[in-house]
């Protein structure tokens, strides 16, 4: 065995990386966490703009290779999904153009006019998503203990009563009442924000 393996064959482990590849590394990150956050408009803008829902799959795959190609194009001081948008459209031109279904082709102002709502919706998802997470925050003792065995756990009801001392209809009852509540609290939240 050559010098550079230890005695069962396996590399050795560095103690510290270089920095290029923590930059990479978080680089990575940093594109896995957006992409995660906006795809969901991206492809709901896709599929708007596409004649076909296997044209779109076919779209949202390039789109996604084109974002990660550009990444360090990409500007993180500025919002993410108008950016993979810009991508989107770029790329359905290049598929109109390439299928010569030019005559398809949506005017330029209703594409834009389709990228902005996704910019919207993106927006008012994320908006609920930070007034969830903070009625969240605000639940504690057997109502969190429910949420977490449900939700982060997976329990399902009969599991959770078995683990609860409660039966499965309270624990069914129990839940619905906690997602009613929670419901409000977000309506509540989102209320105040928009005033």
């Amino acid at each position: 065995m050559s010098g550079d393996t230890s005695e069962d064959g396996k590399l050795p482990v560095t103690e510290v990386a270089d920095p290029a590849t923590l930059e990479i590394a978080k680089s990575r990150e940093l594109l896995a966490r957006q992409w995660v956050k906006v795809q969901p408009s991206v492809l709901a803008f896709i599929i708007a703009s596409s004649p076909q829902f296997s044209d779109a799959e076919d779209l949202l795959q390039e789109v996604a290779a084109e974002v990660a190609l550009r990444f360090d194009d990409y500007d993180p001081k500025r919002p993410f999904l108008p950016w993979a948008i810009w991508i989107a459209k770029k790329k359905l031109a290049d598929f109109y153009r390439s299928h010569q279904r030019d005559r398809l082709l949506c005017v330029g102002e209703s594409i834009d006019a389709l990228a902005e709502a996704c910019n919207r919706v993106q927006g008012m998802m994320s908006e609920e998503q930070q007034a969830l997470r903070d009625c969240l925050a605000s639940t504690s003792g057997r109502t969190r203990d429910l949420l977490v065995l449900r939700y982060t756990q997976e329990m399902k009801p009969r599991h959770i009563a078995e683990k609860v001392g409660m039966t499965a209809a309270s624990v069914r009852v129990a839940l619905s009442k906690i997602r009613t509540a929670l419901s409000k609290c977000v309506k509540s939240r989102l209320d105040l924000d928009a005033r």
